[in-house]
């Protein structure tokens, strides 16, 4: 079965920025090594599950073609899926939910990266998601932005290849992630580098969603002999050379079935004008928790509190009933 169309949606409003830009739609600046109660792997807020609720609909009426969903480990992807998630399960639709690494946020040396989720954590989260399969591709070290060109041409090339060959592989696949993957990804798919890697030539709004159909079909070469410093395959896809045939960009950042409208736009000129070189291959483990871990602790530490509070409130209970000498 070959890949007919890719559908790309950035994940919902999340908690690291608030449901900014409701009524203003200028971009905002990244804060670098940014701090908080969860820290990278935070949260959508209200208005964004409300988002991933509408968008749960909008591709169950809209867009019944997709067979697949991918997603990012990060919370606010998974957040974002759900929904679409348990619809399919209550409507009996056969779609496969996969874990995917490829789709991982930008792996650059001015971030934290929170640890992955553990497949128990997953699987309680959401339980039709795949999250033991080989993942396409998987973030290698610290990335400069031809190094982010390069991890998401390798994951496009291997998920084009692998569906293009597999009898029973899905015409339609939906990738959900972060705001510059999605610019990276669709410069790929279009073959457009441009020379500066700020220019403003996609907006990346909170549920963007993207859809490129295939009206060209070539059959993706991969040499294994080829990578870049860091380990990752050199695709050829510069120059006009789209990965997999030519691609057709039919839905561009739409967002017309949000009830909030346009909210938390990124654009590529939101990148730091200097980022720091990649280190190849010295890229830490994740230290910082994930969500599912932080709740965890919580939950523990709740516990902790009861039991304490009971031991508390029995041994004043013994001490009124010990009579006076």
């Amino acid at each position: 079965m070959v890949l007919k169309s890719i559908c790309i949606v950035r994940h919902g409003s999340r908690e690291k920025y608030g449901d900014v830009k409701v009524t203003e739609k200028k971009t905002f600046k990244d804060p670098i090594n940014w701090r908080g109660p969860n820290g990278p792997d935070d949260q959508l807020t209200d208005i964004g599950r409300q988002q991933a609720r509408e968008l749960a609909d909008y591709l169950s009426s809209s867009h019944p073609e997709i067979s697949a969903v991918y997603t990012s480990r990060h919370y606010r992807c998974l957040e974002t899926v759900k929904p679409y998630a348990e619809m399919c399960e209550r409507e009996g639709k056969a779609i496969n939910f996969r874990l995917e690494m490829g789709l991982s946020e930008w792996q650059r040396i001015d971030r934290k990266q929170a640890r992955v989720p553990s497949i128990k954590q997953l699987r309680d989260y959401i339980p039709r998601l795949d999250a033991e399969r080989q993942s396409h591709c998987d973030p290698l070290g610290h990335e400069n932005p031809e190094e982010f060109y390069a991890r998401n041409a390798h994951f496009l090339a291997n998920l084009i290849q692998s569906l293009d060959n597999d009898p029973n592989g899905p015409e339609a696949v939906l990738l959900c992630t972060s705001a510059s993957n999605i610019a990276w990804i669709a410069r790929v798919l279009t073959g457009g580098c441009p020379e500066n890697p700020t220019k403003h030539d996609f907006d990346i709004p909170a549920i963007g969603f993207y859809k490129f159909v295939r009206r060209e079909v070539v059959p993706v070469e991969i040499d294994l002999e080829k990578r870049t410093p860091l380990g990752y395959l050199q695709v050829n896809w510069q120059n006009g050379v789209a990965i997999g045939g030519k691609w057709d960009i039919t839905h561009r950042a739409d967002c017309t079935f949000l009830s909030s409208g346009t909210i938390m736009l990124w654009v590529p000129s939101d990148i730091p004008e200097s980022l720091p070189p990649y280190e190849a291959l010295q890229m830490p483990k994740p230290s910082l928790p994930n969500f599912f871990d932080m709740g965890e602790r919580n939950a523990e530490k709740a516990i902790a509190a009861t039991i304490y509070t009971e031991t508390e409130a029995t041994i004043t209970a013994t001490a009124v009933e010990v009579p006076a000498e």
